[in-house]
C-alpha cells in the first residue's frame, strides 16, 4: 500500500521548520565565531572551538538516547506528549548532570592549560539545560508541531549573539562568551518548554512515575549507544589534533567545519522531519519506507553535487571573508577536502531513520561502531603522521565507510533503492560543470556561476526527450 501524496508535503514543511531551528542555532554559533575570530587571536579562537566540540560530545551522553525513543512513541500515540515529556525530563535530568561532571573531569584530566580548562568547565554548565531542550524537541517532532522549534530557538539565540558582541566589544575574553552560552540554553529551554504545554492542550500530563523514567531509559539505551559512539567518533579527530598539534590547528579544522554546517543542517532536517511519516510507513512493511525514501533521496544527491563544488572553488575566500583574518585562509587546503564530505554524508539520515523506523536499531548502532573503529584507526595515523591534512582525511574515510554500511544495510533489510539510475542522470550535468570551471577562459567566479547555472537547469529543468518520443507518449497524443 502506497502512501498518500499529502505526506511527501508534510515531510517538506517539516524539514522547513526543523531546518529553521537548526538555522538559528548554528547561525548564533556562527556568529559568536565570527566575533571572536574578528577580536580574538587563532589561539583563543581554537580554545572555544575546543571547548564546543566537548560540550556537543557530552550533549548526546546527556539526552541518553531518549529523543529518538521519544519521537517514535509520541508518533505512535500522540495524546501521551504531555505524560511523557515529564517523564523524559526526569530522566535527562539524571544523565545530563553525569554528563557535565565527566566533562569537567575530563578537561583537567588532559591537563589543558588553565584557561582552557576554566572555558570547558564554564561550558559544561549548558550541558542540562540542554539535554532538557532535546527532550522538549522531541515532544514536538513526534506530533510534528515543527514551528514551535523555529519560535523557540529564537530567543536564546538572539540574546546569544547580542551579548557575546557587547562581551568582545567590552573588552572581555573567551571565558565570558562560554558564559553566555550557558545562559542562553536556559532561555531557550523555558520558551521552548511554554510553546509546547500551549501546543499540547488536548493531552493530559498525568502522574509521575519513576519507573516509566527507568523504562524510557533502557528502551533508549540502544539509541544512546549509537548516538554515543558517533559523538565520540566526531570528537575523536579534534582531540587527536589538539594533542598532537595544537589549538591553532584545531581551530582551523573547526572553522572548516562550521562553513559545512548549513548545507549538513540541511540534510538532517529532513532526516528528522520524514522519520514520523517512516514510523507510519514501517507499519505497512519495508516497500512502503522504500518508497518514501527513493525520492527524498534523488533530491539529496541532486542538491550535494552543486553545494560541494561551490565549497572547494570557494574555498579560501570564504573562510578570509567569512571570519574577517586572513590568517585563516592557512585553512583553505583542509576546507576543501572536507568538502567531499558533502557528497558522501547527504544520505545517511533519511537511510539512519529509515532503519529505525523498521525497528534496526542495533543494525544502526553496529554501523556507527565499525565508523568509530574506522575512525580511530586512520585518526591516530593520518593525524599522528600528517597533522591538519590528516584530520581532513579522516573525516573523508569516516565519511565513505558510514555511507557504505548505511546503503547496504537499507538495501538489506528494509528495500530496495535502486539508485543507480538517478546517480547516472547525474553525472553528465555534473561532468559539464567541472567542464566550465576547468576550461573558460573568465573570472573563476563568472565561471562558477554558469557551471552551477547549467548543472540546475540539466539536473533539475532537464526535458526528457526518451519521455516525450515513448510510444506511449505517442499514443497518449492521438
Amino acid at each position: 500500500m502506497s502512501l498518500p501524496v499529502y505526506s511527501f508535503r508534510r515531510i517538506g514543511v517539516n524539514a522547513m521548520a526543523v531546518l529553521g531551528g537548526d538555522v538559528l542555532n548554528k547561525a548564533g554559533t556562527f556568529l559568536v565565531y565570527a566575533i571572536l575570530s574578528r577580536s580574538a587571536s587563532v589561539h583563543e579562537f581554537g580554545q572555544l572551538s575546543l571547548g564546543l566540540l566537548l560540550l556537543y560530545t557530552f550533549h548526546v551522553f546527556a539526552v541518553a538516547g531518549l529523543p529518538v525513543a521519544l519521537t517514535r512513541e509520541v508518533a505512535k500515540r500522540r495524546r501521551t506528549a504531555r505524560r511523557l515529556l515529564k517523564h523524559g525530563y526526569l530522566a535527562a535530568v539524571l544523565t545530563s548532570l553525569l554528563a557535565m561532571l565527566t566533562m569537567i573531569g575530563l578537561a583537567i584530566a588532559m591537563q589543558y592549560e588553565r584557561q582552557t580548562v576554566i572555558v570547558i568547565a564554564l561550558l559544561a554548565l549548558a550541558v542540562p539545560p540542554y539535554a532538557l531542550t532535546m527532550i522538549t524537541e522531541a515532544v514536538i517532532k513526534g506530533r510534528e508541531q515543527m514551528h514551535l522549534i523555529t519560535v523557540g530557538n529564537l530567543p536564546g539565540n538572539v540574546f546569544l549573539v547580542i551579548s557575546s558582541f557587547i562581551a568582545m566589544s567590552a573588552g572581555y575574553g573567551v571565558a565570558t562568551v562560554a558564559a553566555v552560552i550557558v545562559v542562553s540554553r536556559c532561555i531557550t529551554l523555558l520558551v521552548m518548554h511554554r510553546l509546547l504545554i500551549w501546543g499540547t492542550v488536548d493531552c493530559r500530563p498525568g502522574r509521575l512515575h519513576p519507573r516509566l523514567a527507568w523504562l524510557l531509559l533502557r528502551r533508549s539505551t540502544v539509541f544512546l549507544g549509537t548516538d554515543g559512539m558517533h559523538a565520540v567518533g566526531a570528537a575523536l579527530s579534534g582531540v587527536l589534533l589538539s594533542k598532537f598539534a595544537s589549538e591553532r590547528e584545531l581551530g582551523l579544522l573547526g572553522a572548516s567545519y562550521q562553513l559545512l554546517q548549513p548545507i549538513q543542517m540541511f540534510y538532517r532536517s529532513v532526516g528528522h522531519s520524514c522519520f514520523p511519516q517512516l514510523v507510519s510507513a514501517a507499519r505497512t512493511n519495508g516497500a512502503a519506507v522504500g518508497d518514501l525514501a527513493r525520492p527524498l533521496l534523488g533530491l539529496i544527491l541532486r542538491l550535494a553535487v552543486p553545494a560541494t563544488i561551490g565549497v572547494f572553488c570557494l574555498a579560501g575566500d570564504l573562510l578570509v571573508t567569512v571570519y574577517g583574518n586572513p590568517d585563516f585562509r592557512a585553512g583553505a587546503v583542509v576546507f576543501q577536502i572536507v568538502a567531499f564530505t558533502l557528497l558522501l554524508d547527504p544520505l545517511n539520515p533519511i537511510l539512519g531513520h529509515g532503519l529505525w523506523a523498521m525497528g534496526r536499531d542495533k543494525t544502526v548502532l553496529n554501523i556507527v561502531i565499525v565508523n568509530v573503529v574506522t575512525n580511530a584507526i586512520a585518526g591516530v595515523w593520518l593525524i599522528g603522521y600528517y597533522g591538519l591534512i590528516g584530520a581532513a582525511y579522516t573525516s573523508i574515510a569516516a565519511s565513505a565507510i558510514n555511507l557504505l554500511q548505511h546503503y547496504w544495510c537499507f538495501q538489506r533489510d528494509v528495500a530496495k533503492l535502486h539508485l543507480g539510475r538517478e546517480l547516472l542522470r547525474i553525472v553528465p550535468p555534473t561532468l559539464l560543470a567541472i567542464g566550465c570551471l576547468t576550461l573558460l577562459p573568465i573570472h573563476r567566479y563568472a565561471a562558477l556561476t554558469i557551471a552551477l547555472s547549467l548543472y540546475m537547469l540539466l539536473a533539475f529543468f532537464r526535458l526528457d526527450l526518451l519521455t516525450l518520443g515513448s510510444p506511449a507518449t505517442q499514443d497518449s497524443g492521438k
